[in-house]
């Protein structure tokens, strides 16, 4: 997420002093021994991750930027080394891709490039919405809602929208179905989106870590519980305050509210994904688990399991 100053005006002399303070987390939840949050791409160069550690609570990797036949079509060369070098220095990690959108089919394809291109250690995937392209015709939120059906098909993980407070604004963009919202504002006064609560905070682009030559991007957590649960992978989609059924005692099955599926496992993977449920549905239950993210689901009578979100079903 470079030169966003130049798109957000914001002149770098005024942040000098913000990009200094420091960002607290109260988490036991990282091993990464600092407490600082920043996003990184290859223009970081080549990162120290055991200096930068020493920094960092948690860190934000990009994969790509834009796709094939866009000017700004970069698939990061330091994708790879960036994560893996996170996860050996104990500092979790998300990854995001800049969009390029130019039609619905555009969207879904950098969706599922992105998916194949992340490293298996990500606890989250961001899109990164920031730019309009020329040759869109449709709204933004058209193609925002095509990446994220489209993701939604691929993992379970945590989907993330991050966006700047005036493009966010402008286009008018819903965050309501992602799992999170990041904010960026290079300014010492917090992000205002109307019918958004910014759950992370991009407050500089000047920012120093050990183990990074040069600026580097700096966070803040507004919201550190909503923040936390995605880095410790206790976040589950759909919604980062899902309340769950925790019990199965007195339940003899569940109504569903909404379409939901059937899993051969707990985590709920697409290689788990089994019969589409249809809402009205009544499933025979024969007991609660809870899977290692600490999501609840509900073992049916026939060994699938489905989701204890409160959201979904409701118990008879």
């Amino acid at each position: 997420m470079q030169n966003k100053l130049r798109r957000f005006g914001i002149g770098l002399a005024a942040m000098a002093t913000v990009a200094a303070v420091g960002i607290g987390l109260n988490t036991t939840t990282a091993s990464a021994a600092g407490t600082k949050i920043a996003d990184v791409s290859q223009y970081q160069g080549n990162i120290n991750w055991t200096k930068a550690s020493k920094d960092l609570k948690y860190a934000l990797i990009r994969v790509q930027h834009g796709s094939k036949g866009d000017a700004g079509y970069v698939v990061d060369t330091k994708r790879n080394v960036n994560a893996n070098g996170a996860y050996k220095a104990g500092v979790p990690f998300g990854q995001y891709m800049f969009a390029e959108f130019t039609s619905v089919k555009d969207a879904q394809q950098e969706a599922k490039d992105f998916y194949k291109r992340s490293n298996k250690h990500t606890k989250f995937f961001v899109l990164d919405e920031e730019k309009r392209m020329s040759s869109a015709k449709s709204s933004e939120q058209t193609y925002v809602n095509a990446w994220l059906k489209t993701m939604r098909k691929l993992t379970n993980k945590p989907l993330i929208m991050y966006s700047g407070e005036y493009y966010a604004t402008a286009h008018k963009l819903n965050f309501s179905k992602f799992d999170g919202a990041w904010i960026a504002k290079y300014s010492s006064v917090k992000p205002s989106v109307p019918g958004v609560k910014a759950d992370l905070w991009q407050y500089t682009s000047t920012g120093r870590v050990s183990g990074i030559s040069g600026n580097v991007d700096l966070n803040k957590a507004l919201r550190p519980s909503v923040v936390n649960s995605w880095f410790s992978g206790s976040a589950t989609h759909g919604s980062t305050s899902a309340s769950y059924y925790t019990t199965a005692t007195g339940v003899t099955g569940v109504t569903t509210k909404k379409p939901v599926y059937e899993y051969s496992s707990t985590s709920f993977t697409k290689a788990h994904r089994g019969t589409k449920v249809a809402k009205g549905s009544k499933l025979a239950v024969k007991a609660i688990t809870k899977n290692s993210k600490n999501a609840y689901r509900f073992q049916l009578t026939n060994g699938k399991y489905v989701t204890a979100n409160q959201a979904y079903v409701s118990t008879y």
